[in-house]
């Protein structure tokens, strides 16, 4: 029978293998110490987000969401500048409301724009100019702890087409954390043809946010 053999030395080196630091003082007395180190390691992701709409409460999940604005102008008011309120379901906070989040912890400022591809436009080529839409700015009802609520200047919308104009969100501790509300309206002072302006992005009626780290 093959007999395996193994050193004293072996043994005693194995048990230090799968330990952390230790020391040990030898022949202790009143006031003798031992100490033994941990090191510790914490990664945090660099992330910037961005919600308007429906989306997440605070955190950077992903939602696909894209909400509708509807208007709507009375027959009697054509044209007349009377201000047209978007419909009771449009927007995550109904009315023409929606929320607007921004959130990075890279360490610098962030830009925020919008885009169009266009004037809203009928499928028979009538247009509106995005000059027409409204947009007050204002705090959220409720805020979120650790967030700036306020009114986040809305970046102005190109009045034909492209990027408008950017808004800076200035970071505190090399952080952004800012939220408020943007409520969206007609502003209805032209008069024009009948028809559904917008609605799909075919007929320019969509609108993309952009937030950009500096």
């Amino acid at each position: 029978m093959r007999k395996l053999f193994i050193s004293p030395l072996i043994c005693l080196l194995l048990p230090t293998l799968g330990h952390a630091e230790s020391t040990t003082t030898s022949s202790a007395a009143a006031a003798s110490t031992a100490t033994a180190r941990v090191d510790f390691s914490i990664t945090v992701p660099a992330v910037l987000f961005l919600r308007i709409g429906t989306g997440s409460g605070v955190g950077a999940a992903n939602n696909t969401t894209v909400d509708g604005l509807t208007f709507t102008v009375p027959a009697t008011n054509i044209g007349d500048g009377t201000t047209v309120a978007a419909s009771a379901a449009s927007g995550d906070l109904t009315n023409g409301a929606v929320t607007v989040r921004v959130f990075s912890n890279v360490g610098s400022n962030v830009t925020l724009n919008s885009s169009v591809t266009g004037q809203l436009k009928t499928t028979a080529g009538d247009t509106i100019n995005w000059s027409q839409i409204g947009v007050t700015a204002a705090a959220l009802t409720t805020g979120t702890a650790g967030y700036t609520n306020g009114a986040i200047t809305h970046p102005a919308f190109s009045a034909t087409t492209g990027s408008g104009t950017a808004t800076t969100l200035t970071a505190a501790s090399k952080l952004v954390r800012q939220e408020g509300r943007w409520t969206f309206s007609y502003l209805n002072a032209n008069t024009v043809p009948a028809g559904t302006y917008g609605s799909t992005a075919a007929n320019n009626g969509r609108v993309t946010y952009t937030a950009t780290q500096l």
